[in-house]
């Protein structure tokens, strides 16, 4: 940001000056600056979550705004280019014809003095009367715009309102304002809401439910971690960093504890009496949700895992997946952002990852949760099948169908979900036929001419990069486009920080009513191994280990293996080559090598296994029958 005037003269004196130094004439029509379909397409799904919160929670408790004046509401992203608009105004048909079109660019340096680009430069929220604009050719409209910022304070967009008519200037700029705010507010809460207390308070307990209240978001610690900027006009300052209580002057266990329906005051570090409320977390980890470390241990502790109950997995809702891994939170921060929504969602990660579990805890999570989930595999279906499998078919439509016909995969989905699973492999004639029918919200069986309404929720789950079988001419861009509201990206369990919770979860379904108990040295093994099977590869290796130890405590010589073949041992690489190919390790007799390997490994089984090529297992037979273990 440069430039920053803090009246409204300077603002508008310090843009005019910008535009001179760029050369702009006054009498220069505005230049259309637009992004590539690509680019576009990038830039929506940076500000998915952005769009989405202004048109479902903000727009609706405004639409007076566009249903009693003339006014357009736009919302650019920090680039400048436009994001959305919302309202029909006659003034449209005045101005160049693609300056109100999705991604066009709204700066300064093609635009002139502008409400959009202006606060963009600026930081600040602006006005721009008509002959404010730089440029003439847009002086047929008045603009008010203020920037929006996400809960790290981070610049990521601009709200604006545009009329052509001459409307209260101090009305549409406190509105702006308002309904910033009101994104902020929305953004910062669906950040926090799940694991963290909030504290809304005002002047006044009659204008907490106002969306000009103060917001802060506390954790267990009593730190804060994040508030709206209203928080800090309130209390003078900013709020980020403080303690809870040297803010309110109440302590935070004090505050956590408050019933969320009674009001509270207080006045701590502000100079007069405000009042306030407490929002409860709607959900509570095992650890703490942004922790990054990795539980301490040492090579011969065991963990007892915690006992818990086994959540079934129709009733496993986003929140219960949330087990400590940043990446993980994103997704579910994102999914939980857009849950209600009819947004369609692409789920993107490795086989095994659990792409399945993620779209079923989305279905959970929402309105249709009551309704069935239907999640298709489109990659086991054989290619010829998948169209009457999908859309249905009347009877005698073909050869070797069911006398009685075929409902089809998308009616049974009709008022919940479908999960269209690899849809990346789906045929491309096909793909046509999916599109229609998402765009029409209609489905005609195989060999009818009838049409049945559908509403469904599309959820698509690929291994593979969609945008690249896009180019490739394997997939479909029309349907690529419709199915990619917002895409999610799931990491890989060897990126993942919460192994030991997720066993944890994992267990009561797999071990019944066992109490488990597993060696430190395993979850050392665990956070190693590269899981090319990912989180699919993890239960098996959970179940084989539940079944060799047999209620005993779970050690490394009950894992399987094939476990240990994908392990990568530094010290394995570094050996001498002769004593990789050691002709005592391979002639001689166990009983005379394996004291001496066994020592010179540093007790290392894994390093031994691979010396002598024989199983874990059997090393530690050897081991215990030479008294070594």
């Amino acid at each position: 940001m440069s430039d920053i005037a803090h009246t409204h003269d300077e603002i508008i004196q310090a843009s005019w000056r910008r535009c001179q130094s760029l050369g702009l004439s006054p009498k220069a029509t505005p230049e259309i600056v637009q992004l590539n379909q690509g680019q576009w397409h990038d830039a929506r799904d940076r500000s998915n979550d952005l769009i989405a919160t202004t048109q479902e929670q903000v727009l609706p408790f405004y639409e007076n705004i566009l249903v009693n004046s003339n006014s357009l509401v736009l919302l650019a992203d920090n680039d400048g280019n436009l994001l959305s608009r919302w309202g029909r105004p006659g003034f449209v048909s005045q101005m160049e014809k693609h300056l109100f079109d999705q991604g066009t660019s709204w700066l300064e340096k093609y635009n002139g003095t502008n409400a959009v680009g202006t606060a963009l430069q600026t930081g600040e929220a602006v006005a721009v009367g008509r002959d404010e604009h730089y440029l003439i050719a847009n002086r047929y409209m008045t603009a008010s715009a203020a920037p929006i910022y996400n809960s790290d304070r981070h610049l990521v967009g601009v709200l604006n309102i545009s009329s052509d008519a001459y409307l209260p200037t101090s009305h549409v700029n406190g509105m702006v304002k308002v309904m910033t705010q009101a994104v902020e507010n929305q953004l910062i809460i669906a950040t926090y809401r799940h694991h963290h207390h909030m504290l809304i308070f005002n002047t006044s307990s009659d204008n907490l439910t106002s969306q000009w209240a103060g917001l802060l978001v506390f954790n267990e610690s009593g730190d804060i971690v994040a508030a709206n900027r209203r928080a800090d006009l309130l209390v003078g300052q900013t709020l980020a960093g403080l303690s809870i209580e040297y803010v309110t002057g109440i302590s935070a266990l004090k505050l956590s504890a408050h019933p969320e329906n009674h009001s509270l005051s207080f006045i701590g570090l502000s100079k007069y009496r405000l009042f306030g409320a407490i929002k409860q977390p709607m959900t509570r980890t095992i650890r703490s949700p942004f922790s990054t470390q990795t539980p301490a241990f040492s090579p011969n502790s065991s963990a007892p895992m915690p006992k818990k109950e086994a959540i079934a997995p129709s009733d496993r809702q986003l929140p219960h997946l949330d087990l400590g891994d940043l990446k993980m939170q994103k997704a579910i921060r994102q999914a939980l952002s857009v849950v209600n929504s009819d947004i369609p969602l692409v789920i993107q990660g490795e086989t095994g990852v659990g792409k399945e579990v993620f779209a079923k805890a989305v279905h959970a999570s929402s309105n249709r949760a009551k309704k069935k989930m239907v999640a298709v595999n489109c990659a086991a279906i054989p290619a010829e099948l998948v169209e009457s499998e999908l859309f249905g078919y009347v009877k005698g439509a073909f050869t070797g169908a069911n006398a009685k016909g075929s409902m089809g995969y998308i009616r049974q989905a009709d008022g919940g979900t479908l999960m269209l699973d690899e849809i990346g492999d789906m045929p491309l004639h096909v793909q046509a036929r999916l599109l229609r029918v998402l765009q029409e919200k209609a489905v005609t069986p195989l060999g009818s001419t009838e049409s049945y309404p559908v509403d469904f929720r599309v959820i698509c789950a690929t291994h593979q990069s969609l945008r690249s079988a896009v180019a490739e001419k394997r997939f479909r861009d029309d349907l690529y486009y419709r199915i990619n509201g917002l895409t999610l990206f799931l990491p890989a369990l060897r990126e993942r920080s919460d192994i030991e919770p997720l066993v944890s979860a994992l267990l009561p379904e797999l071990a019944a009513d066992q109490n488990v108990v597993i060696d430190r040295e395993v979850f050392h093994l665990f956070a190693q191994h590269p899981w090319p099977g990912n989180i699919r590869q993890l239960v098996n290796t959970l179940r084989v280990a539940l079944a060799l130890s047999q209620g005993e405590r779970i050690q490394t010589h009950h894992l399987p293996d094939d476990f240990f073949l994908d392990v990568q041992s530094p010290s394995i690489s570094t050996l001498p080559e002769n004593d990789v190919a050691s002709p005592v390790a391979q002639s001689a007799s166990w009983r005379d090598t394996l004291p001496a390997l066994y020592a010179s490994s540093d007790g290392n089984i894994t390093r031994l296994a691979q010396l002598t090529g024989v199983s874990r297992n059997t090393i530690y037979k050897r081991l215990r029958s030479l008294g070594l273990k």
